[in-house]
């Protein structure tokens, strides 16, 4: 054995998080994946059977109530937004924490939320969902906003 010190390979280090750290899905990491996110959510939501799920329009205007601002959205996005926000609010916590998250922040338009208000409407500590989403393992895509 030579006396030579061995060269450390890391990775880089983790943001330091807190409970006003802000996540939201990563769509990007989906395309890396290789996963199909519409097959996906398809097979995975909880929603009623009468949802259309195939829709034919790719876009669909929707008006921001609060600016008044119109936005282009994705015909599928919208079904699964309005159909989120219309489930029981106990379905959502029922679900798995990686799911409840998910689902929470796809009804809210993947608009990013905090740690807190996460754990807040899905009945668990921003100390859990820090935790897990937090780590370099990366769940359905949810990951921390970058820094900037």
């Amino acid at each position: 054995m030579s006396g030579q010190a061995r060269p450390k390979i890391g990775l880089p280090p983790l943001p330091r998080l807190n409970e006003d750290t802000r996540f939201y899905i990563d769509f990007e990491w989906w395309e890396q994946s290789g996963l199909d996110l519409k097959a996906y959510l398809s097979s995975r939501l909880p929603i009623s059977g009468d949802v259309p799920l195939d829709l034919e329009a790719d876009l669909i205007d929707v008006v921001d109530m609060k600016t008044g601002e119109v936005r282009r959205v994705d015909g599928f996005q919208y079904v699964l937004q309005t159909s989120i926000k219309s489930m029981p609010v106990d379905r959502i916590q029922q679900a798995a924490l990686v799911d409840a998250v998910f689902y929470i922040l796809l009804g809210n338009a993947n608009q990013p939320m905090s740690a807190r208000e996460l754990g807040e409407r899905v009945q668990r500590s921003a100390d859990v969902i820090l935790k897990t989403f937090g780590g370099r393992n990366i769940f359905q895509g949810i990951r921390p906003v970058p820094e900037d």
